[in-house]
This record gives C-alpha cells, structure tokens and sequence, in this order.
C-alpha cells in the first residue's frame, strides 16, 4: 500500500497553488479557490492556448498538458475549456491529425516536438484525441476529420502506432478505440496486447508509468483487469520513501508526479 500522508505531504510542501488544488480535488473533490482560477485565467493566451514548456506563445502540446490540470480540477464544461478546444481545433489538419505549430522550431525544441515530422504528428494527435474523447469532444462539429482517421494510416504492423520506441501514442489511442468501434472491437484487444507486450516498468520512471495508467482509466478498464492490477502493482513499488514519485522531467517535477500517480490511485481505489 501507498503512504498517502506522505504523499500528501510531500505536494502540499512542494507543490505550487494549482498543484495542491488539484491535489484537493483528486482526493477530496475540493473545488479550486479563486485565486486558483485567476491563475489559470492569466495562463491562457489570447489564442486560447497555453505555454508552458515553451514560453511566449501557445502550442498544441502545452494546451492539452493544461487540459488535463483542468480535468484534475473537475473543470470540463466552462469558458476556459471550450477556448482551449477551439485552439487546438484551429491547429487540426485536414488530414485529421495535428502538427506542433512552425513557430516552436525558433525554441529549439526537443525531437518530439519538431513541427513537421511524422512522430511528432502521430503522438500529438493521439494525445489530442485521448483528451478531446475524455471531455466529450470527440465528435466535435469543427473536427475536420475524425480523429481516428490519421492515426489509423500510421499504425504499425504490430499494431504500434508510427516508429517510435516511445509507446505513449499507443497508449493514448487506446483511449479513442474504446469509444469508436469500442472494447470489443480486435482493434481494441490488439492495440491493448501491443501496449502489454510493452510494459517494461523497471525501466521507466513513477510518471511515465502514470501516464500508461491514466491512459488504462479513460479507456475505462475495471480495477479487476489484469492487466490494471499488474500497473498499480508497479506504480505503488515507485513511491519514493519521501511519498513522492519520480518525474521523466526531472526533480523540479516530482510533486507533478505524484499527482500523476495520485490521480490513477485515487480513481481506482487503492488509496
């Protein structure tokens, strides 16, 4: 079992004021405070979008990243949201998929956000779509294609989507398979047992295996899955003895982390 006072602990010291608000709603469906949703406000770029990891300007990458602290927050239906949407809307191909925006190339980024090639295509655009099913606008009236159409063109032999090492765009996808054809589909079962051939957990860090998890929650399966059982299992062992989880981005972002791990615990109640 997690130590959650410890992890508790550890972002309500660590954590900035959005980190521990969704801290709060996570665990005790707390409503954020004003100067919670002032912050955010002042977040949001004319545009509709967010900077985050690259400053000055919105991306497609940061948008979504956001989104999901507004999930945390219990916040899908509300002005902020609906801005966001239509941003990264306005960022959709004609193909369907999305591209990072060509203006990210003057921030030296890093390869996964290089606008143009195809892996940053097909893991940005699985990231969308698992975000844009998990608030309900996957069948949005301004989507261009449906989302599943480029990803589909992309998708590997193996059932991996694109060439990457990374599996995240897989795990992602799984998301909109279980809305469209859904669970029982063989699309579904085998983009699952693709991501289970995968799981490599001793090589991966507390968030990275987070994020495979979260993926697992809004694709909707049961805590009884093995497969489920088996992820939880592993991310408890990476609680750290200070009750945080470790970051792929770095110690700065721990008490990200540990939300992270939180948020899937939580959902599945093993807290």
């Amino acid at each position: 079992m997690i130590d959650l006072d410890k992890a508790i602990a550890y972002v309500q010291t660590k954590g900035n004021i959005i980190e521990q608000a969704r801290l709060a709603s996570i665990l005790w469906k707390k409503p954020p405070d004003k100067a919670v949703l002032q912050k955010l406000a002042t977040m949001q770029n004319p545009d509709g979008g967010f900077s985050f990891w690259i400053k000055d300007f919105s991306t497609v990458c940061d948008t979504v990243y956001v989104l999901i602290w507004l999930d945390d927050l219990s916040i899908q239906k509300s002005p902020i949201v609906n801005r966001a949407i239509n941003f990264l809307l306005s960022q959709q191909k004609e193909d369907g998929g999305w591209d990072e925006i060509e203006k990210v190339r003057e921030a030296n980024p890093p390869p996964f956000l290089v606008p143009g090639k195809v892996d940053t295509r097909i893991w940005l655009t699985a990231y969308c779509a698992h975000w844009f099913a998990r608030f309900g606008f996957a069948e949005h009236p301004k989507v261009k294609a449906p989302l599943g159409k480029f990803l589909l063109n992309h998708r590997q032999p193996s059932g991996q989507l694109g060439s990457s090492k990374d599996l995240r765009a897989t795990w992602d996808w799984l998301v909109l398979l279980s809305h469209h054809p859904g669970p029982d589909s063989e699309i579904f079962k085998q983009t699952l047992a693709v991501i289970e051939k995968g799981f490599s957990p001793e090589k991966w860090e507390g968030s990275y295996l987070a994020w495979l998890v979260c993926c697992l929650r809004d694709a909707e399966l049961p805590a009884h899955h093995p497969f489920v059982e088996r992820c939880l299992d592993e991310l408890v062992k990476k609680q750290r003895p200070d009750g945080s989880w470790d970051s792929e981005d770095g110690e700065a972002f721990a008490a990200n982390a540990t939300i992270e791990a939180l948020r899937v615990i939580k959902h599945y109640g093993i807290t």
